[in-house]
């Protein structure tokens, strides 16, 4: 079963991502987003992922990559948690940092 998922995971990610009404600014391309990882201006997915599946078990719903305004990146993902809440968490793309979890 996780042979499947990796390689869904890998075209989730690079997915051209659907902006939102939430007024979350420019996406990314999905050449562009893999530029910035190549560039080191922003953190993979895999190590954001890796560190959520730590924090909270469970796996990756969905990932966008999107520009946050003051030349900043974004990545919102849907989550589905260990014990089974879908929650939302935006995370820096630059720092990995956790900014906002919502749902669950």
């Amino acid at each position: 079963m996780m042979k499947r998922i990796v390689p869904i995971l890998a075209v989730l990610a690079f997915s051209p991502p659907v902006a939102h009404a939430q007024d979350w600014g420019q996406s990314f391309t999905p050449g562009e987003a893999r530029d910035a990882v190549r560039k080191g201006d922003i953190v993979p997915l895999k190590v954001i992922f890796a560190s959520l599946k730590q924090r909270y078990g469970g796996y990756q719903l969905d990932a966008e990559l999107f520009s946050a305004g003051n030349d900043r990146s974004e990545y919102r993902i849907d989550w589905m948690t260990g014990d089974g809440r879908r929650v939302r968490i935006r995370v820096d793309a630059e720092t990995g940092r956790i900014l906002n979890t919502s749902g669950g």
